[in-house]
């Protein structure tokens, strides 16, 4: 199965769903903690501030690799909203976490990526619940709906 066409099959179990299964399956622990992974789906439910509440705490209390996705999650959600200034602010925060938990420096293109990466899968799960990708339109109509 290709990924252009996960996103169709998937139908109401979604994209974040998937992809959440799919990093579980790999490893014992969760790589992103209870606290990211309920606010990517807030975020994929347009839920900007309760997102942003999720990944604050997930932030304040979590370990080197939880506070490390928080900050790119938050970022994230940040430039979704359209808030880039506030998105950039959090850039030397997200590469001295990157430090901490990688013991290796972040480029900037590795960066720009991940937090893309949660751009994309908000907006695939949006696009599988028949939502507007950029959350400022009315939600599209069920297929076969009026």
């Amino acid at each position: 199965m290709t990924l252009t066409i996960l996103p169709q099959r998937l139908g109401r179990f979604g994209l974040a769903g998937a992809l959440s299964a799919l990093l579980l399956s790999s490893c014992a622990e969760d790589p992103m903690g209870p606290e990211n992974r309920f606010a990517l789906i807030a975020f994929g439910q347009c839920s900007y501030d309760q997102a942003l509440m999720l990944a604050d705490q997930a932030i304040a209390k979590g370990n080197a690799d939880n506070i490390e996705r928080g900050l790119m999650l938050k970022a994230a959600i940040l430039r979704d909203r359209g808030d880039l200034q506030a998105a950039e602010a959090l850039y030397p925060e997200i590469d001295a976490a990157w430090q901490a938990a990688k013991e290796k420096p972040l480029s900037e293109s590795r960066r720009l990526r991940d937090i893309q990466m949660f751009i994309d899968i908000a907006h695939a799960e949006r696009h599988a619940k028949g939502l507007d990708p950029s959350c400022q339109g009315r939600p599209k109509p069920e297929f076969g709906g009026q």
